[in-house]
């Protein structure tokens, strides 16, 4: 919208999605990128490199599921919690393992981290 600058409905999906990244920046705030069984998307994918320009915190987690359940969710919620505790320290990549065990299975392993 040109008088609020805010997207609108007619806005592209780029534009609007930087837009609410930088609010989430400029609030304390991060996002959480759900990576399903085949990988992320090619939005995805631009979302992150978005996230990356906007040095946007990101939560990615990957699964073994076809679907997560909210009792699913501790092990992010963990993670943001920890990362909150720490003053927000670090602004890495962090790969959280949702999963049918507490660790992923060989060959799914990642770093927590990563650089963006």
């Amino acid at each position: 919208d040109p008088n609020t600058k805010r997207p609108c409905s007619t806005s592209c999906w780029r534009f609007a999605f930087r837009f609410h990244q930088e609010e989430s920046k400029d609030s304390g705030g991060f996002m959480i990128q759900v990576e399903e069984e085949a990988g992320l998307g090619d939005g995805q994918k631009i979302e992150t490199e978005m996230a990356k320009e906007a040095k946007l915190k990101v939560f990615r987690t990957y699964t073994d599921w076809h679907y997560v359940e909210g009792e699913h969710m501790a092990k992010i919620s963990k993670a943001v919690k920890e990362w909150y505790d720490s003053g927000c320290a670090n602004s890495d990549l962090e790969n959280v393992w949702i999963g049918e065990e507490d660790d992923p299975p060989r060959g799914r392993e990642r770093p927590r981290y990563e650089k963006l």
